[in-house]
């Protein structure tokens, strides 16, 4: 019948933008980022005061950053895994090595993790097109959502004279409501997400006293949420040279000047070393991963459910 022709009738690929608009990207980020580090060289007292913090950083504090950058890496595969088992029964460790891989590949020009994973799920999983963008957009909705509830969190524990840290444990609001059965999915995704955006939180607050310009809660949430906002722009690898545009802009305005451009920059560059430092390796380690599993169940057929 047509309806069961229509039902059976191969998906079409997953669409690509054009190359031009790609390598335009490509070439726009990387534009950016050396017209940054060239602002930010230009402030030569805040730019030298900068280095020499990063020198002889402290270990704790760098150590730190590592593990946060890796923690939230795992928080990613965690929401997708929560996302996509609506869709197909994905295995928890495949789905850490397809984020893990998506992130690595997503550093490098034309952006291709992004197409990648929606390709590997829907070959290896049979997880729809559609299904694998509607999950994409959850993952944005969800974090709006979580720099929403980090602010007014912040604001709250701060009227109440209480201190501000404690927002980044507003995770645990989502997650005891998840207790209970209806929309628990979801909650637990919001819990998961809003973990991971507390962790991006305590990044920046982290990598700005690496450079000895330190700031508060608050400015922290404002370029914890721009920064990913920037990552996620499409056609420029991993928000390439807006990420650090962004948070040198920014962060003087919201700080009264306290920090300045020069400073911004060079914490958001070593913010950006740091973490390709552990998502390189640990994307290298789940692309290879996903290789395997793609040979080996190469003739199997995908089971959605």
């Amino acid at each position: 019948m047509p309806e069961d022709a229509a039902a059976n009738a191969p998906e079409p690929e997953p669409r690509r933008s054009p190359l031009w608009l790609r390598v335009a990207g490509s070439v726009l980020g990387l534009a950016c980022l050396l017209s940054a580090i060239s602002v930010a060289r230009d402030a030569r007292e805040q730019f030298d005061a900068a280095l020499a913090s990063l020198r002889a950083p402290e270990p704790m504090l760098v150590a730190a950053v590592l593990v946060a950058v890796l923690a939230g890496l795992f928080l990613s595969g965690v929401l997708f895994w929560l996302l996509a088992r609506r869709f197909a029964r994905v295995p928890f460790g495949e789905m850490q090595a397809v984020i893990a891989a998506s992130g690595f590949l997503n550093y490098l020009p034309l952006k291709p993790g992004f197409i990648g994973r929606i390709a590997y799920l829907r070959g290896r999983h049979g997880v729809r097109v559609a299904d694998s963008i509607r999950m994409i957009v959850e993952a944005l909705a969800l974090t709006a959502t979580s720099a929403v509830a980090s602010t007014l969190a912040l604001l709250a524990l701060r009227a109440a004279g209480l201190d501000g840290g404690w927002s980044l444990l507003v995770c645990v609001v989502p997650a005891l409501l998840a207790l209970q059965p209806r929309g628990r999915t979801m909650l637990l995704a919001l819990a998961v997400r809003q973990a991971e955006f507390s962790l991006w939180i305590a990044r920046y607050w982290i990598v700005f006293r690496l450079v000895g310009a330190p700031i508060g809660l608050d400015t922290a949430v404002v370029l914890a949420a721009i920064s990913v906002i920037s990552s996620l722009i499409p056609f420029i690898s991993n928000g390439l040279g807006v990420r650090e545009w962004a948070v040198g802009l920014l962060a003087p305005l919201i700080t009264g000047d306290a920090v300045g451009a020069s400073q911004a920059i060079v914490a958001e560059l070593a913010h950006r070393t740091l973490e390709i430092a552990v998502v390189a390796p640990i994307g290298l380690i789940g692309l290879l991963a996903c290789i395997k599993s793609a040979r080996a169940h190469g003739s199997s057929r995908p089971h959605a459910t």
